[in-house]
């Protein structure tokens, strides 16, 4: 069998490609293959999107509420004056802001809780499909669009779980970071509060770090839910600085989604998603080659040594 699972299977070279040319850098490599599969990561996107889009809104309410409560009231006025004085303003920075912040308004509040559970529901299944094609895209193996859907459905159980698992952490947490005193509250939990806000940092980030392994070990092993999870903070913590720096990429970009005028309409439904899970994909799959894929691989080779031993002896 080449490979391991017929991973990493480099025998047969692709159309046009020099077998015996050296390796690209990792950066123009990213590049040549995100060119490569440009609308194809359009597709996805959008399609991902879909899926997202209740869970997006939601975002954009709650990054729009805490932004504007942390203005003070000077600016805010002159924010409002603004706006009245220009027919069609806005208080929010970008187009597809101003639509979403809209849309609940416009639907029953039933109507909305609905669509944004079941968004929560499909989204660790649609993140295990994503992260398949883009996995087969590192590998630079060819992933058909219909497989979106059928590793959503094979990894829907796994993908639920984690999904779920991680949005709850993570709203918990915010919560957490969020959270002022009431009037009130005991003096020791007001003062705790600090050291519980810097804390949950803390955990955010490391659960930021696991999640970008988690999906791509789902669909490329068959690994118990705690082994998925118990890795994947090991990763966190075993590629410390490429998951630093994918963090900190990915920041620049939601900065830029959310403060620069109109780019939310045009990266959000096309290019975010697709684009930084490859990025993250292109950077954390080569650890989990090393770590996991290559060991296997080497133990499953010497067993069928041994074996072979055995049975010339």
């Amino acid at each position: 069998m080449a490979g391991f699972f017929g991973f990493f299977d480099y025998s047969k070279p692709g159309k046009g490609v020099d077998v015996d040319a050296p390796p690209k850098k990792p950066f123009f490599r990213f590049w040549e293959l995100y060119w490569r599969k440009f609308t194809r990561f359009i597709l996805l996107n959008m399609l991902f999107f879909l899926f997202m889009l209740p869970i997006v809104t939601l975002l954009f309410q709650t990054f729009n509420t805490w932004f504007f409560s942390i203005l003070p009231e000077s600016v805010l006025e002159e924010l409002f004056k603004s706006v009245e004085s220009e027919e069609g303003g806005t208080l929010v920075f970008g187009m597809l802001q101003s639509i979403l912040m809209a849309v609940p308004y416009s639907v029953p509040p039933q109507v909305s809780l609905l669509l944004l559970a079941a968004s929560a529901v499909l989204y660790g299944p649609a993140m295990c499909g994503m992260s398949y094609i883009l996995r087969n895209y590192v590998r630079e193996e060819h992933a058909w669009m219909s497989d979106f859907f059928a590793q959503m459905k094979k990894n829907f159980r796994q993908g639920l779980a984690l999904g779920l698992l991680e949005l709850l952490v993570l709203s918990l947490l915010f919560f957490n970071v969020s959270a002022q005193p009431a009037e009130g509250t005991a003096q020791w939990l007001t003062a705790s509060l600090p050291v519980i806000k810097y804390i949950s940092i803390f955990l955010i980030i490391l659960v930021l770090f696991a999640r970008q392994y988690m999906y791509v070990m789902a669909v490329t092993f068959d690994l118990r839910l705690t082994g998925v999870i118990k890795n994947a903070f090991a990763f966190s913590i075993v590629g410390l600085f490429r998951n630093l720096g994918l963090i900190l990429a990915e920041a620049v970009l939601i900065v830029v989604v959310l403060l620069v005028p109109y780019a939310d309409i045009i990266l959000v439904p096309f290019f975010f998603f697709s684009f930084t899970g490859f990025l993250t994909m292109f950077a954390c799959f080569p650890l989990i080659h090393k770590h996991m894929i290559l060991p296997s691989q080497e133990r499953k080779e010497l067993g069928e040594a041994d074996s072979d031993g055995e049975g010339s002896t």
